[in-house]
């Protein structure tokens, strides 16, 4: 939010302390508008769009361009947490689209892409309809089926190859998607085993490259992140307790990004204007992380209590 708050290019924002009449069909003019215009690209929640999905379709590439270059594993598990569900739809895409162009990456019959639940309320969803997976919601933005298919659609109509149906074979073969209410608790927080893991992970964890330097560490954040690495670990701890099982790589696919862009415009002065609601959300909230130290208040706190956890871009 500080991040959005920092940029001069943003024209209106909603956030869900001023939901009124008023507010909502503000809203809807404005997702109406943005919709009819030709100029921008129109971005929904967690950037899921067609061009938001396609980005994530890039990485992908990027990593099998990696992986048939030797520099990086090949994987037989991607964990990855799942929210508006933009990324692991790109993730999807570009594992078909890999094989499609013959790539050697991903092209391993027990490969698998595991989506973990960020939302209670979806997660439950998921356990009991198979919401995102299901093709029976699969017109219902924001959902893996509907993602797909839209993102498959544009790169089509960009001159692409036609990947859609084996997209959605992929989709019912090789996507997994965990509920485990344990793990996902609440929305926006820890939940108990994401803190445990968390906690392992600054006080043993590193991030080291495939020539053995020591990278920048992750940040595991109780919002995304610990919610796919708490599930991926007590699976490779199942795997390395069954003398039969083949050892094989399984990787963490990082949505938080270790970069926290700070533009120009001073957003802590814009956040102390925010209404109540907003800055008791604020103000409850807790920095767990050691490896990030940072707090943000609105009572007794100032910028520069957690400017140092972000990055300055022009």
């Amino acid at each position: 939010m500080l991040s959005v708050l920092s940029f001069p290019n943003i024209g209106w924002t909603y956030n869900w302390g001023n939901l009124s009449c008023t507010s909502i069909w503000k809203i809807l003019t404005a997702v109406r508008g943005a919709w009819k215009q030709n100029t921008f690209v129109p971005m929904m929640l967690g950037g899921n769009c067609p061009s938001g999905v396609l980005g994530q379709v890039g990485g992908m590439l990027e990593l099998a361009e990696q992986i048939d270059a030797g520099d990086s594993p090949d994987p037989s598990r991607i964990y990855l947490p799942v929210g508006s569900s933009c990324t692991i739809s790109g993730l999807i895409v570009g594992a078909v689209l890999a094989r499609h162009l013959g790539m050697k990456a991903f092209s391993n019959d027990d490969f698998k892409i595991v989506g973990c639940n960020v939302h209670p309320g979806i997660a439950w969803l998921d356990q009991t309809f198979g919401f995102h997976t299901n093709p029976v919601f699969g017109v219902i933005p924001l959902t893996i089926s509907h993602s797909v298919k839209s993102a498959c659609a544009a790169l089509r109509d960009l001159g692409g190859p036609d990947i859609q149906a084996d997209a959605l074979e992929f989709v019912k073969t090789s996507v997994s998607i965990r509920t485990d209410q344990e793990v996902v608790g609440t929305y926006g927080a820890h939940s108990k085993m994401t803190r445990s893991v968390a906690k392992l992970y600054d006080e043993q964890g590193s991030v080291v490259d495939n020539v053995g330097e020591i990278k920048r560490p992750l940040w595991v954040c109780g919002h995304f992140v610990g919610k796919a690495l708490a599930p991926l670990l007590r699976d490779l701890k199942e795997q390395a307790a069954d003398s039969s099982s083949n050892k094989i790589p399984y990787m963490l696919w990082m949505t938080k990004s270790a970069v926290q862009p700070l533009g120009n415009v001073d957003e802590f002065s814009i956040l102390l204007e925010e209404n109540d609601v907003v800055k008791q959300w604020v103000n409850e909230g807790k920095a767990e992380s050691l490896l990030r130290p940072g707090r943000v208040s609105t009572t007794d706190g100032s910028s520069g209590d957690y400017r140092a956890v972000m990055t300055k871009v022009s």
